[in-house]
C-alpha cells in the first residue's frame, strides 16, 4: 500500500511539474506577444493570413490565398497570378512597422474626430493595410501625414517618421516611414506576375509551333514518347522537347503590359497584328493549355499571356523560343538500333570484337579472342563517342545527285558495326562522305539501312582514322 501511495504522489508530483512547464512556455509565449502588439504597429503572424489588402496613392491591391499553403494570388483590382516574393516582402515589411511613440491626448481620433483625424492625415487617407486572419479576425493599420518637427511632442523624432492608426489601439501612433516609402509607388505590375508560362509541362500532348520559317507539330503517343508529325514525321527529342516546355514555364516577362491597356494600336505596334510566330500547347483531350502570340520588333518580343497581358521579352530570345523544326527531331545516328545488339565493328581490313563491354581484335568475325589478349582501349574510346553520337542536321529526301554531291557514292571511309543473331540484319555500314561546304567541321554521314543522311561533327574521324592505322598493323603482324 504505501508503495502504491509514494507511485501516486510521485505521477502527481510530474503531473505537477508538467503543469508548470507548460504554463511557463504559454506565459511566456504570450508575454512575447504583448510586447510585439506593443514595439510593432500592428502585429500578426503571416502563416495564419488568409487575404489582406494595402492600398496607396494608385489603386487597392487584394492578396488571396486558398490554403495557409497554396501561392498568393491578386484579386483585386484584376484577377492575376502574383509575384510571390513581392507579395511575401510586402507582408514581411507590414510586421516590421516599429511604434516609435504613443502620442498622448489623442483618444477622440480613436472615436472618430474627424478633425484630430484631418490633422493627422488620417481622414480619407490613401495609404492603409488591412489583414484577415484565419480566425476572421481582421487587423488595420491606416497611415496619415509624414510627422512635422516639434509638432505634437515629436520633437525628438524625424522626418522619416509618419503617423498612424491602428483601430485595437488607445491612442494614435508615430511609426517608421520605411514600408510607405516601399509601398507609395506601388503598381500592379509590381506585384503581378511576370511569369508568361502558366501550365504544367507533364500535361502538354501536343505543341505546335507556326511561324515565317515553321509549321512545326509534335504529338505524345500512349507510351508518352514525342512523335514529329510535321513538317514530316519522325520520332521527337524527348530531351529537347522537355527542356523547350521547361523554358516556357520559367519565361519572365521583363515588362507586362496589362489587358486594359491593350489596344488594336498597341497590338499593331508590337507586331502581333497578325503575329509573327504562334505557339500553342494543348493536353491529351485536346483543350488548349495556352497559346502563345509573338511579335518582334527592334525593341524587343512580345508575347501574349493568359490572362490578355502582353509581356515584353529580350530579343535574344527568339531561337529558344521558335526553335528550328531540327532540334525537335531526334537526331540521334543508331536511332533505333538497340545498342546491346552491336557486337562488332569492321573496318576495310580488320573487325573488332565485343565481349564483356570490352573491344579485342580478331581475324574474322567467327574468330573469338584469346584468353591473354588484351582489350583494345582506341575501339573503346572509339565506340563510345558512336553511342549516343546526335547529328546537328538531317537531310530525309537526298536525291542521288545529292548523293553523289554529298560524297557518299565515292566515300571518304567505310565501316561497320556487326550484329548480334538477335537482330534482323547482321550488319549496318556507316558511310563517310565528304567535308560540309563552309563548314568543314562537319561531314556527312550515311547508313545503309536507311536513306537519311546526317551532318555530323568530324571531330571523331581522327579517331576512326587511328582505328584504320592500327587495323592495318595487326593485319601485317
Amino acid at each position: 500500500m504505501k508503495y502504491l501511495i509514494k507511485v501516486a504522489l510521485g505521477i502527481v508530483a510530474i503531473g505537477a511539474l508538467v503543469g508548470v512547464y507548460y504554463g511557463d512556455n504559454y506565459m511566456t509565449e504570450k508575454k512575447e506577444e504583448r510586447q510585439k502588439e506593443t514595439t510593432y504597429a500592428i502585429f500578426f503572424d503571416t502563416k495564419d493570413v488568409i487575404k489582406f489588402t494595402v492600398q496607396n496613392k494608385n489603386s487597392v491591391f487584394t492578396f488571396a490565398r486558398d490554403t495557409f499553403t497554396s501561392p498568393w494570388k491578386i484579386i483585386s483590382p484584376i484577377v492575376v497570378a502574383a509575384d510571390q516574393d513581392a507579395v511575401n516582402n510586402i507582408l514581411a515589411a507590414i510586421q516590421q512597422i516599429a511604434v516609435q511613440q504613443e502620442l498622448p491626448r489623442t483618444e477622440p481620433a480613436l472615436k472618430g474626430d474627424k478633425g484630430m483625424l484631418t490633422e493627422f492625415g488620417l481622414e480619407n487617407t490613401k495609404n492603409s493595410v488591412t489583414i484577415d486572419l484565419k480566425n476572421s479576425e481582421i487587423k488595420q493599420l491606416f497611415i496619415g501625414h509624414d510627422l512635422d518637427i516639434g509638432k505634437k511632442g515629436g520633437a525628438s523624432l524625424n522626418s522619416s517618421s509618419v503617423y498612424a492608426m491602428n483601430p485595437a489601439k488607445k491612442l494614435l501612433l508615430v511609426v517608421n516611414n520605411s514600408f510607405i516609402s516601399v509601398l507609395e509607388n506601388k503598381m500592379l505590375s509590381d506585384f503581378r506576375s511576370k511569369r508568361v508560362g502558366d501550365f504544367q509541362g507533364a500535361d502538354v500532348a501536343f505543341l505546335e509551333i507556326k511561324s515565317h520559317e515553321n509549321d512545326i507539330i509534335l504529338v505524345k503517343d500512349k507510351n508518352n514518347k514525342w512523335e514529329m508529325q510535321k513538317p514530316y514525321a519522325w520520332p521527337g527529342d524527348s530531351v529537347f522537347i522537355d527542356e523547350f516546355l521547361g523554358r516556357y514555364q520559367g519565361l519572365l516577362g521583363q515588362k507586362v503590359y496589362e489587358n486594359s491597356e491593350v489596344t488594336p494600336e498597341l497590338k499593331k505596334k508590337f507586331n502581333l497584328l497578325p503575329p509573327a510566330g504562334v505557339v500553342n500547347f494543348k493536353d491529351s483531350a485536346g483543350k488548349t493549355l495556352q497559346n502563345f502570340e509573338y511579335g518582334i520588333t527592334k525593341d524587343g518580343i512580345f508575347v501574349t499571356m493568359k490572362d490578355g497581358a502582353v509581356a515584353q521579352l529580350n530579343l535574344d530570345l527568339w531561337s529558344d523560343l521558335i526553335p528550328k523544326d531540327k532540334y525537335f527531331r531526334n537526331r540521334q545516328v543508331l536511332l533505333g538500333v538497340n545498342l546491346d545488339h552491336i557486337s562488332g565493328i569492321k573496318l576495310s581490313n580488320s573487325t573488332y570484337l565485343r565481349k564483356d563491354n570490352n573491344w579485342y581484335f580478331v581475324e574474322s568475325e567467327t574468330q573469338q579472342p584469346s584468353v591473354s589478349q588484351p582489350p583494345n582501349a582506341e575501339v573503346l574510346t572509339f565506340f563510345s563517342n558512336w553511342e549516343l553520337m546526335a547529328a546537328d542536321d538531317l537531310i530525309l529526301n537526298a536525291t542521288n545527285e545529292d548523293l553523289v554531291k554529298f560524297g557518299l557514292t565515292k566515300p571518304l571511309k567505310t565501316f561497320a558495326f556487326l550484329l548480334g543473331s538477335d537482330s534482323k540484319s547482321k550488319s549496318i555500314e556507316i558511310i563517310v562522305g565528304n567535308r560540309v561546304p563552309n563548314n568543314e567541321k562537319s561531314v556527312y554521314l550515311k547508313r545503309s539501312d536507311a536513306p537519311t543522311v546526317y551532318i555530323v561533327e568530324a571531330g571523331w574521324l581522327s579517331l576512326l582514322a587511328q582505328l584504320y592505322s592500327v587495323g592495318d598493323t595487326s593485319t601485317r603482324q
